[in-house]
């Protein structure tokens, strides 16, 4: 990715959250970057290519940002719990016209937008997925998928009240009271012996709007991932050697994705060694996703 274009991506960012979508223009976005409005069209066929280039990226702050914030934390795992959640909060209220309100918009039926979408709501369930198990242990197992859903479901909720009441909610206090509601329902769950409602086809369904299109899709999608991963090398501009080290690993996950059975410990190393740099990173997570998925 060339400096101009992350210049690009960097001044729609800041403009996008400040002010929303369809309140910046092209022409406000070139001017903050010193550059002809014919420019950014250069990298950007359009506006709604550039605000998924924008909402791939901002989606990729906040797991980076959770992530970290998950190996550095303290208390117990309850705590760490509620800790994510304000985190969740406070960073979707900080990029809301990015990360909530384009749900409003046209660009949620462009056909990029709804496959980078996807992707995300996969990532966002799997990280949902981890906490509840961390927090709850096996026992959640039998009703996992309901309580995923749940928990999903009151998170949005309680976004939407605090970004949109007149009345102020304190994000800690409403992460802990989701908390608290959370143990009520599993130890009633649990001592029910419920089995729930849901299963593994409720999240193919909500993900990938059915299982069977996406396991057709799947290496179709995994493919156009991967030549945009190799296009992405060819024109790599951090020097000679680093570029035939990167594709020298690329072609051994290519090789490797391939196979009738492919081996998930080697394609998770070829991956993380590529998601050591930035500008690839997010492309090779989805690769990663998309591949090793069952």
């Amino acid at each position: 990715m060339s400096a101009t274009k992350q210049d690009i991506i960097r001044s729609a960012s800041k403009m996008f959250k400040d002010k929303g979508f369809l309140a910046t223009s092209i022409q406000e976005i070139a001017q903050d970057c010193s550059i002809a409005k014919g420019s950014v069209y250069k990298h950007f066929p359009s506006k709604e290519d550039l605000l998924c280039e924008v909402f791939d990226e901002c989606q990729t702050g906040y797991f980076d940002r959770a992530e970290h914030l998950q190996e550095t934390g303290t208390g117990t795992p309850r705590e760490r719990f509620v800790h994510q959640i304000v985190f969740r909060f406070q960073y979707f209220i900080e990029f809301r016209h990015i990360m909530v309100d384009f749900t409003d918009l046209p660009i949620a039926q462009y056909a990029a937008f709804r496959s980078l979408r996807s992707h995300v709501r996969a990532r966002m369930m799997e990280w949902h997925k981890s906490w509840l198990l961390e927090v709850y242990g096996k026992r959640v197992e039998p009703f996992l998928w309901d309580l995923i859903f749940i928990y999903r479901a009151i998170l949005k909720d309680y976004l939407q009240r605090i970004i949109n009441e007149v009345k102020v909610l304190s994000i800690e206090d409403t992460a802990w009271f989701i908390v608290d509601k959370l143990d009520a329902l599993v130890e009633h769950m649990a001592k029910s012996d419920s089995k729930g409602l849901l299963g593994r086809s409720a999240y193919d369904q909500f993900v990938h709007s059915g299982p069977d299109d996406w396991n057709n899709d799947k290496d179709r999608i995994a493919k156009e991932k991967f030549d945009r991963l190799t296009t992405l090398l060819e024109a790599w501009p951090g020097g000679t050697a680093r570029r035939k080290e990167l594709q020298e690993i690329a072609q051994l996950l290519g090789a490797e994705i391939t196979q009738a059975q492919p081996r998930r410990p080697l394609i998770q190393a070829l991956c993380a060694y590529l998601e050591q740099e930035q500008e690839l990173r997010s492309l090779v997570i989805q690769l990663k996703q998309i591949v090793l998925e069952e």
